[in-house]
């Protein structure tokens, strides 16, 4: 019985030992690896050819809800030529609602030669819309190992359905 106290308290000693040497108690040392780094925002892209929505809409939710969902259609593009893992950005903006919405679309090897950017939804309350209909503008634009740049804007009606 002694025997294994011992064998149970050395054990111990050694997980909390582990524990405490690679924890934070101890800068420097650590007994993870480090994950690679994924080198975003590197190669180059460009883009030969956008269909880009003419309308978005906000509908209003079901069952009495009192919100309107943001419906964006996506937005194809069709590479010309495209090495490493650049970004797109997909960006919705409504200046009379003071709204601005972007979603980052990262590409890698896996992706083809054309690719769909789709916008993350939303919502508004009933109080924030107040009318029919808005302008709006969807924006394209490309982040690469050549820098940042718009690769195309179009200006949109956003039409509330009730």
């Amino acid at each position: 019985m002694e025997k294994m106290r011992a064998i149970t308290t050395s054990v111990i000693a050694i997980i909390l030992g582990v524990t405490l040497l690679s924890g934070p108690l101890v800068p420097g040392v650590t007994l993870a690896t480090e994950p690679e780094p994924v080198a975003l925002e590197t190669g180059n892209v460009t883009v030969s050819a956008v269909e880009m929505p003419e309308k978005v809409t906000l509908e209003k939710g079901s069952y009495g809800a009192a919100s309107y969902y943001l419906d964006a259609p996506p937005v194809r593009i069709q590479f010309a030529n495209r090495t490493g893992q650049p970004t797109l950005v997909y960006e919705l903006t409504i200046e009379e609602l003071g709204y601005t919405r972007t979603t980052n679309h990262f590409l890698d090897d896996s992706t083809g030669d054309t690719y769909d950017l789709t916008l993350a939804s939303d919502t508004f309350t009933d109080g924030e819309i107040k009318r029919e209909q808005y302008n709006g503008t969807v924006a394209v634009s490309k982040r690469d190992g050549a820098g940042h740049g718009v690769v195309a804007t179009r200006n949109v009606t956003i039409s509330v359905v009730k």
